[in-house]
């Protein structure tokens, strides 16, 4: 209970501003265009592909033919739709797995070194390269004849564990080995953000109680930056289940990608768009295009709830 005579006034009083008075006015007429933007490119496009979802329509010419949820039905029926889903499904578990990892090892390898911002630009850099010219260089490097990593292992003397990397049966472990590359860099950087952030004297107290790499890493490093693994982590459920470029060019463009490099967003742009018959089956690309959003949802709040945790002031 407030102790008498004591103010109820709340610690922050946030101004109100009412619509009505001249500054409201001021202010709606500032978030007017940026509404009005968001409305047109994001909220319309929006409920237009939740409508093309339910029906059966090339996308020109005749008539859109209302369908309901046949299209949703059917591809659950589709054996190539299904693959596509858990391979989405295995990238942002074996790829988000390997890039916590990976990121969680650089930092705690350069954050002491001198040319700590060096590495972490070099480790970086993939993401500031186009796609698809990453795609090229990692073909490059996996290409069965004359690629380098196969002609690596026949310089040394191990020709006999070469193999048809962007063959059907290992394509899309490369794939995964690639995103682990490319974001390996992004995500270092995000985890360095909040290691930085954290007083040396933790570290050092834990060095006087005689605490392994191991535990420092375990009670110290991971509680303290525990809000910013959060962000991390959702910001890794976009990147698994948007990605396109890299995998649809790795996979065979130009014509269609090989199927055994499919995910649902190089299944949407295939069925809606592709060469594949039916040509422009633009309803079944919305139905994957709604499922995926879905799925990002879904998948963002089970991330959020399963992370949730009092953050460590500090």
């Amino acid at each position: 209970m407030a102790k008498a005579g004591a103010s109820t006034k709340p610690l922050l009083d946030w101004p109100r501003i009412s619509l009505r008075g001249k500054s409201g006015r001021l202010a709606a007429a500032f978030i007017a265009p940026a509404l009005a933007i968001y409305l047109l490119i994001i909220v319309a496009p929006a409920i237009g592909t939740l409508w093309i979802s339910f029906t059966k329509w090339k996308g020109i010419g005749d008539e859109a033919q209302w369908v309901g949820i046949d299209n949703y039905s059917q591809l659950w029926r589709n054996e190539v739709f299904r693959d596509s889903f858990e391979r989405t499904l295995l990238v942002l578990v074996a790829g988000g797995a390997a890039v916590f990892v990976c990121g969680f090892m650089f930092t705690m390898l350069i954050r002491e070194m001198r040319a700590k911002r060096f590495i972490r630009a070099v480790i970086f850099f993939p993401n500031v390269v186009p796609p698809v010219a990453l795609a090229i260089a990692w073909g490059v490097l996996l290409a069965p004849r004359n690629g380098l990593l196969n002609g690596s292992l026949d310089a040394v003397g191990l020709s006999a564990i070469t193999q048809t990397w962007l063959g059907p049966d290992l394509i899309f472990t490369s794939i995964v080995a690639g995103l682990v590359w490319i974001y390996t860099g992004l995500f270092t950087t995000i985890l360095m953000a909040g290691v930085d952030r954290i007083p040396a004297y933790y570290y050092e107290a834990a060095d006087l109680e005689g605490a392994s790499p191991r535990q420092k890493l375990t009670r110290v490093t991971i509680p303290l930056t525990w809000d910013v693994l959060s962000v991390a982590a959702v910001l890794w459920v976009i990147v698994a289940i948007k990605t396109f470029e890299f995998i649809y060019a790795l996979g065979g463009a130009g014509t269609d990608p090989s199927v055994a490099s499919w995910t649902l967003p190089v299944h949407l742009y295939v069925v809606a768009l592709g060469n594949r018959s039916p040509i422009y089956a633009l309803g079944q690309g919305s139905a994957i295009a709604v499922m995926m959003v879905a799925l990002v949802g879904v998948l963002i709040v089970l991330t959020r709830r399963i992370m949730r945790r009092a953050v460590v002031e500090f």
